[in-house]
């Protein structure tokens, strides 16, 4: 391929995986951490003037703190007249977004992953090459986009299996694509 085919191709493979992940963006909106979680510190800052005693903190306050994180959750603290903290709830916002932001991910990779086998299918069957090859990198840059969106939140054995379709998919593409020339 000449120097200009090459960068057609980069330019509208890039542009296409641009086009479709803001597509998705704009439809289908991320989970925000405020919309969650309220601009409340866990640990209220208060000035002392003085430094404050020596607390000593109850079992029963230990054994809140520790169920609250235990829980997956985020202690708030109110002080009292000593400056000592007093456990005033457990807030779950933070694992309330983390679930929704593993849905919207996965959620995410459902839609975009079959965009992208598809794009990669158009582009092996397309008949002009500078497009048919830049719907295939459109393609792959979307499968990597979707497989990395997804993949903290998968198993380690799910990570395996999904990495192993899509190089087997890759690798079958490759295969026809290059016995077609042949």
């Amino acid at each position: 391929m000449k120097v200009k085919e090459t960068a057609m191709f980069l330019a509208i493979g890039i542009m296409f995986a641009l086009f479709i992940g803001l597509l998705v963006d704009a439809i289908y909106e991320e989970p925000e951490y405020h919309d969650f979680c309220k601009d409340e510190r866990p640990y209220p800052y208060k000035e002392f003037r003085e430094p404050p005693t020596i607390c000593n903190y109850t079992k029963e306050f230990n054994e809140k703190v520790n169920e609250c994180y235990s829980k997956e959750g985020t202690p708030q603290f109110d002080f009292d007249e000593k400056g000592c903290q007093v456990f005033r709830e457990c807030n779950f916002c933070n694992k309330e977004f983390n679930e929704a932001r593993k849905i919207y991910n996965r959620n995410v990779f459902f839609v975009v992953s079959p965009i992208a086998v598809a794009s990669i299918i158009v582009g092996l069957l397309w008949a002009f090459q500078v497009i048919g090859t830049g719907f295939m990198v459109g393609g792959i840059l979307l499968l990597i986009y979707s497989t990395f969106r997804y993949f903290s939140d998968m198993s380690k054995v799910l990570r395996v299996i999904v990495i192993l379709i899509e190089l087997l998919f890759l690798i079958w593409i490759a295969y026809k694509k290059i016995e077609r020339k042949h």
